[in-house]
């Protein structure tokens, strides 16, 4: 299975939408909230040009993620939008399968390093699924995606990536 994955990442700022002339804001430029946000950059390791491989090391595509929008967005030509949501304090992620099928990561937490999704199934009250971003080393992003049945006691593995930098 060959595919290219580009996903955006940005921070949802919870403000009125009034630009503020306070702490060096240009008038009639939009605000950057989240620009300073320390919670904002936790997934930077994710953002470059990387090759995607499975755990064999077959090569599985190819993915772009980049840091747009003063630093608030990154993303690509892709199927994924993630986002910082500093209301909730929460990344979320927002997925659109190649069926079409989209599935909204709403929660999410940051352990050991690594930036974990989850999302539940509306139509399966006690299934899971939990997807998990872990760098690696400065080169290398590891991508695992699990369903659990009961509730998150046990997890059955969907897909196991592994991103890796290209040099440039």
């Amino acid at each position: 299975m060959r595919f290219v994955l580009v996903a955006i990442l940005l921070c949802s700022a919870a403000s009125s939408g009034q630009l503020a002339t306070a702490g060096g804001a240009v008038p009639g430029r939009a605000p950057t909230p989240c620009a300073n946000d320390p919670e904002r950059h936790r997934f930077d390791f994710w953002i470059g040009e990387w090759t995607v491989t499975t755990k064999t090391g077959g090569v599985a595509g190819g993915s772009v993620i980049e840091s747009v929008s003063g630093g608030s967005l990154s993303g690509g030509h892709g199927k994924s939008l993630n986002a910082y949501n500093s209301g909730t304090r929460q990344w979320q992620q927002y997925w659109i399968g190649q069926d079409g099928a989209v599935s909204e990561f709403r929660t999410s937490e940051f352990k050991d390093g690594s930036m974990i999704f989850f999302v539940k199934v509306e139509s399966k009250p006690s299934s899971i699924v939990r997807l998990t971003f872990t760098p690696l080393d400065s080169a290398t992003v590891r991508q695992h995606s699990e369903s659990s049945s009961d509730g998150g006691k046990s997890w059955t593995t969907q897909y196991d990536f592994y991103y890796h930098r290209k040099a440039g």
